[in-house]
């Protein structure tokens, strides 16, 4: 039976790849257009390269590459907030003429721009500055769940004259404390509220 398996496991991979062969065209060769430029379709296909896609190698050492956010329909203000925190926060454009041709006309100069995002770039310390804090605000609120999680086992330890509230389960808090009346202490002559009056 692992036989009859393995073969037919090797005939589906054959024909996979056979249908990939099939798929993939050769590159293409280019056609003279105006001004001498030799003009080429790179991008075919809906789904055939990622436009946003970074690859590691040309991002410079020591620097990190982001595509931030510069335009959302009808939200100019939203946008701005943004940038302005991604630019307090160390990131800035990438220009095109370091990539040319990558993701913008080979003679574009300026900051590199596609689909309502910038890319931008940031040195690596930063970057890791970051990521440890997300991480430790991340521990944080685990560590403070776990705690709440603790006081919602306190209730069955609380010692006479303390009682929690059971209105929300598992939320804990809500403590509440009565006072046994001394033996020396007048008593009052009005009479108090209950606490949930």
């Amino acid at each position: 039976m692992t036989d009859r398996i393995d073969g037919r496991t090797r005939a589906g991979r054959a024909q996979r790849d056979a249908f990939r062969e099939e798929i993939r065209e050769p590159i293409r060769e280019g056609v003279p257009g105006r001004n001498g430029e030799v003009l080429r379709r790179t991008r075919v296909g809906s789904g055939a390269i990622d436009p946003f896609d970074i690859p590691q190698d040309i991002v410079p050492e020591g620097w990190e590459y982001q595509w931030n956010v510069v335009t959302v329909v009808n939200s100019p203000d939203l946008v701005r907030d943004q940038s302005l925190q991604m630019w307090e926060n160390g990131w800035r454009p990438v220009p095109a003429e370091r990539h040319p041709g990558r993701w913008a006309d080979k003679n574009y100069k300026g900051a590199i721009e596609r689909g309502g995002l910038r890319l931008e770039e940031r040195p690596t310390e930063l970057c890791e500055q970051a990521r440890n804090e997300e991480i430790r605000n991340a521990r944080r609120l685990i560590s403070d769940r776990n705690e709440q999680l603790e006081l919602t086992s306190l209730k069955n330890k609380m010692p006479d004259g303390f009682d929690t509230s059971r209105r929300y389960r598992g939320a804990g808090g809500d403590v509440r404390m009565s006072i046994d009346k001394g033996l020396d202490i007048p008593r009052a002559q009005h009479q108090l509220a209950e606490p949930e009056e």
